[in-house]
């Protein structure tokens, strides 16, 4: 495959001549280190935002359960207040003065506060939290799975679109020589004018394509690295696609949609909401019985003859909300909907990986089928263009007929390349559907 160069040196190569077979194409960087699909899925996981994203929600998930956490262990309090008073208060016992207050007082106030019956609500908001971070790890992975597909499919058609600009320069090479030849011929007097002026025209048309084909190679590099976090005007080489492509892994429709429903990470998130929103339940329940608190205190005075300078008690501390106009079965009723919500929220998600599984494999088959029917028809259309050739040379056929066999053996080669590169992305399609890891993901 050609390789391709910055769009300066292109107008360097431009302003010589048209761009032979072989020389460097538009929109890449001479000497650029080639990068395999797997490379590029495997720094498009480290640099997407979309995957940074994620690794966000799961470090806030993480915090939020390690929040519900701390509420299992004692809470030291501490209560301190200093107060400035206008002047002390002294108290008469007959001739006597007593001072009650000084002018200036603090205290000190320190205290443990131990959850008893809480603990049972505390431990299902933890599971809540808990189930919280798997869904929240399953989604990240969801996520970079969704990145890494993007990646092999714009990959895929970056080496495309490199395809059909060779084609392209291909078509305008044969063209070329059509054109010269019949130049020669008319000048000879052998054809008319408008033999001649039909292979300019095609000629013309051919380096419009040309044109067009190398514009599309750099929008797909572009593509490519702003799915990677890069500029979009980085510098990017693809490897090129070489030998067979390899086979569809399921050899049936069934196959495919059970291995979906079995290993699809939207499957398993699901099955970790249900079980978050049944903790949920637990919790919204345990809200319903008293709260007691153990409770340690010490207090420190300092100002006042009538009150105790250290003090220290434990004790219990017992609360509940014997009513409350529905507000607590309120939110059992709240928290049940969304349990019947996420069971829901399963059974069509399995529906939905099914029928995706079942797209993708009919969609890698009916790829593979037409790459085979497309390898055929290019192999008859070069058949045809050679002995329309040879009859054009002999004068036994026009230059029309040429232009026309010309162009199916263009529009054979552009259908091959779009076949091969079509199967891989529907195989790589196929292979996120039921659930497997594609190149480059970890």
């Amino acid at each position: 495959m050609k390789r391709l160069v910055t769009p300066a040196v292109w107008l360097v190569i431009a302003s010589a001549g048209t761009m032979a077979r072989g020389q460097s194409a538009p929109g890449s960087t001479i000497g650029t280190r080639t990068t395999s699909v797997g490379e590029a899925v495997a720094v498009a996981l480290r640099q997407n935002p979309d995957a940074l994203s994620s690794e966000a929600a799961v470090s806030g998930a993480q915090a939020s359960r390690a929040e519900v956490r701390g509420n299992f262990f004692p809470r030291l309090h501490v209560d301190a207040n200093l107060q400035q008073w206008n002047s002390p208060f002294d108290l008469a016992f007959g001739p006597a003065t007593f001072r009650v207050r000084e002018a200036f007082t603090w205290t000190f106030t320190p205290s443990i506060v131990q959850p008893l019956t809480p603990l049972w609500a505390i431990y299902d908001q933890y599971k809540v939290q808990d189930y919280g971070v798997d869904v929240a790890t399953l989604k990240r992975q969801v996520t970079r799975r969704d990145i890494a597909y993007r990646v092999v499919e714009s990959y895929y058609r970056l080496l495309e679109a490199q395809r059909l600009a060779e084609v392209a320069d291909t078509s305008v090479s044969q063209l070329e020589a059509q054109q010269r030849e019949a130049q020669s011929l008319f000048d000879n007097g052998v054809i008319g004018k408008n033999d001649l002026l039909r292979a300019g025209l095609a000629l013309a048309s051919a380096r419009q394509r040309s044109i067009q084909t190398r514009g599309n190679v750099v929008l797909a590099r572009g593509q490519i690295e702003t799915l990677m976090g890069n500029s979009p005007d980085a510098a990017f080489e693809p490897v090129p696609f070489s030998g067979e492509p390899p086979p569809v892994d399921d050899a049936t429709l069934q196959s495919a949609e059970g291995r979906a429903v079995g290993q699809r990470l939207e499957v398993r998130a699901l099955e970790r909401t249900i079980a978050q929103a049944d903790a949920g339940v637990a919790f919204a329940k345990k809200k319903l019985l008293p709260q007691v608190n153990a409770v340690g205190n010490y207090t420190h005075f300092e100002g006042s003859a009538f009150q105790q300078a250290d003090a220290a008690y434990v004790g219990l501390f017992a609360s509940w909300d014997v009513w409350d106009w529905g507000t607590t079965t309120s939110g059992i009723t709240q928290a049940n909907a969304k349990l019947d919500q996420a069971r829901f929220a399963r059974k069509k998600i399995e529906d939905e990986v099914r029928l995706e599984a079942r797209q993708a494999f009919v969609n890698a088959q009916t790829a593979k089928e037409a790459l085979g029917v497309a390898r055929t028809a290019v192999s008859q259309a070069e058949e045809n263009y050679r002995i329309v050739t040879k009859k054009f040379e002999a004068s036994a056929a026009t230059s029309f007929d040429v232009v026309d066999a010309e162009s199916l053996l263009t529009q054979s080669r552009a259908q091959v390349e779009n076949a091969l590169y079509d199967y891989l992305i529907a195989r790589a399609a196929l292979e996120r559907a039921t659930g497997d890891a594609l190149p480059g993901e970890k």
